[in-house]
């Protein structure tokens, strides 16, 4: 099975999110809102952004572990 009919049977959304996390720095733990169209938070841990997020209204954010300088893709949590 092709790796994206794969994502899409799995719930996995394959958008690109390179425009949304522009500037955000190699390894941050970044927030995105539930609608998945803004930086909501970043920082060095999953439980800074989330509080943070929290903080600024998004209860439920997608939280994006971005890679180091070197390393591959971006990892996301929910």
């Amino acid at each position: 099975m092709p790796e994206k009919q794969r994502r899409l049977e799995a719930g996995i959304d394959p958008r690109d999110f390179r425009e949304i996390l522009t500037g955000v720095p190699p390894g941050a733990w970044v927030a995105l809102s539930h609608d998945k169209t803004r930086v909501v938070a970043t920082g060095n841990s999953m439980k800074a952004v989330t509080y943070q997020a929290d903080l600024r209204g998004e209860p439920d954010p997608i939280l994006i572990k971005m890679p180091l300088a070197d390393e591959g893709k971006a990892v996301g949590a929910r």
